[in-house]
């Protein structure tokens, strides 16, 4: 069967909250709490719930804001604060309302430092950080920084993205990888050991080639990103690429359930990925590994995971992470997470680094959630005049 309410028989591999119809999907989800308030944005859901049925046109967006204080700095900026400004469009080209649907997307963005000299992304750094402390608060005018089109096919069991797409979203990715939502630093997003570009000209596709919860995905993308530029000229003009394989077992597979269900990827997962990236005309090396994931869950609202990588040719050449996620039982949109994680460099000149993270995600309505988070980071690969860097965090988000 087809339609808009069908179950599909595969989770959908390529639209993770990073992504613009992940990102749509999981705002516009129910999301309750226990004696707090209700949306105020009722009669704007529900305009964009008949404008979606009518024309097939579904929209949306984000506005959030970050402050993070660093108990030492190497550059003498102890806070930053960042702005996230995100505007999702999704469009049926072709087969509105069916499974097969082939789909428009593209997102447009703006980030920027908030009354601070340097954006969270760029001040963690300087403080010292071997891996950014906000991996994607960083600084650019508004701009499209995602727009492509994708399809599904055989109930999910084909899939396929091709455009300017945020590469991270399908390089090993797994549920705790927004940090819009979820874990803040580097050291528990997209692996510290891949060398992946981000916002450029690429394709993904990802299938299921038996009847069980095997499956394949694979890309290539151009290694020279740009947060609002088009790179399709650099895609087809230089040979400077990032190409991945990762094969897997979704515990979705088979069972009727999307994959958005519960989280951007499945919440019984294990994959291994291995990556390429041509060596690059600014004279950084060839570069090549392997990484790792497993998350499973531990009853119905814990999750753990364990994650690793190795590397040559990029910064850093070895990582592991280990965490757990826990949602409160009668406060179900609530999210707490704690997650260790080692890197050690490249440059045998630095020390390993160690990071620790702990946050609660407080939904105050369904549509706005204030996020206390604290990061402890042992040897700070970029400050090694200090033993320890306390990072301090608070992020607000309301979607719309």
């Amino acid at each position: 069967p087809e339609g808009p309410d069908m179950l599909k028989l595969y989770p959908d591999l390529l639209d993770t909250t990073l992504s613009v119809e992940g990102d749509l999907a999981e705002s516009d989800a129910p999301h309750s709490s226990f004696l707090r308030g209700e949306t105020l944005l009722g009669p704007w859901f529900a305009w964009k719930q008949r404008l979606a049925q009518d024309t097939g046109l579904s929209i949306g967006g984000s506005w959030g804001l970050l402050y993070q204080n660093y108990s030492v700095s190497a550059i003498g900026q102890r806070d930053a604060v960042g702005s996230k400004f995100t505007f999702n469009l999704s469009y049926d080209l072709a087969n509105r309302g069916k499974a097969n649907a082939l789909t428009f997307d593209m997102a447009v963005e703006d980030r920027r430092p908030f009354g601070t000299d340097l954006a969270p992304l760029q001040a963690g750094i300087g403080a010292g950080s071997g891996v950014p402390t906000a991996a994607t608060w960083g600084d650019f005018s508004l701009g499209v920084t995602q727009a492509y089109v994708r399809q599904n096919l055989a109930n999910n069991r084909y899939q396929y993205a091709v455009g300017k797409v945020f590469a991270p979203n399908f390089v090993n990715p797994y549920p705790f990888f927004d940090d819009n939502r979820q874990f803040l630093s580097l050291a528990f997003s997209t692996s510290p050991t891949i060398a992946v570009p981000l916002r450029g000209f690429g394709f993904v596709g990802a299938a299921y080639p038996t009847d069980g919860n095997l499956y394949l995905k694979s890309g290539m993308f151009t290694a020279n990103s740009s947060d609002t530029g088009w790179t399709v000229d650099d895609f087809f003009n230089k040979d400077e690429h990032f190409y991945f394989f990762e094969a897997g077992w979704s515990g979705f597979a088979g069972m009727g359930v999307p994959i958005h269900g519960r989280g951007p990827m499945d919440r019984n997962n294990f994959h291994i990925t291995s990556w390429y990236r041509d060596a690059l005309s600014n004279g950084s090396p060839r570069a090549y590994g392997f990484a790792f994931n497993a998350n499973f869950m531990a009853g119905e609202n814990t999750m753990w995971f364990v994650r690793g990588g190795w590397s040559d040719g990029w910064l850093a050449d070895q990582s592991l992470t280990v965490g757990v996620g826990y949602r409160p039982g009668r406060e179900s949109s609530d999210l707490v997470g704690l997650g260790l994680g080692w890197v050690h460099p490249s440059n045998d000149n630095f020390d390993s680094q160690y990071t620790g993270e702990l946050f609660y995600r407080f939904h105050v309505t369904q549509n706005l959630a204030f996020t206390p988070n604290l990061q402890l980071v042992i040897n700070p690969t970029l400050n090694p005049n200090k033993d320890a860097m306390a990072v301090l965090s608070f992020r607000g988000r309301v979607t719309f």
